[in-house]
């Protein structure tokens, strides 16, 4: 199971969507610029943390992103979203904590 995000440059900005579901990554940062990137699935993962500014600068063609089942439990971290993804349409947060 993968922990973190990491080493995605060596995928040379070549995909329109990455599944990293079911695994153990408990922070969106760590993107390099993936411009071509607009689907993230994240699904069953322990996601509780986002770096909004890292979003915003390497992922600036983001449209879909799938957090079904993570550990999103504030508004901060929806807040984070919406400041780094300014062009998100579809967000699920089905199967997670927020109060």
């Amino acid at each position: 199971a993968i922990p973190s995000i990491e080493h995605l440059s060596v995928t040379r900005d070549q995909f329109d969507s990455i599944d990293f579901s079911n695994n153990h990554i408990t922070s969106l940062d760590n993107f390099p610029r993936l411009n071509r990137l607009s689907s993230l699935y994240l699904s069953g993962n322990d996601v509780e943390r986002v770096d909004a500014r890292n979003l915003r600068r390497n992922l600036p063609g983001l449209k879909t992103l799938v957090l079904t089942g993570n550990r999103v439990a504030g508004w901060d971290v929806l807040g984070d979203l919406g400041v780094g993804c300014p062009g998100l349409e579809f967000l699920s947060l089905a199967g997670n904590p927020v109060t």
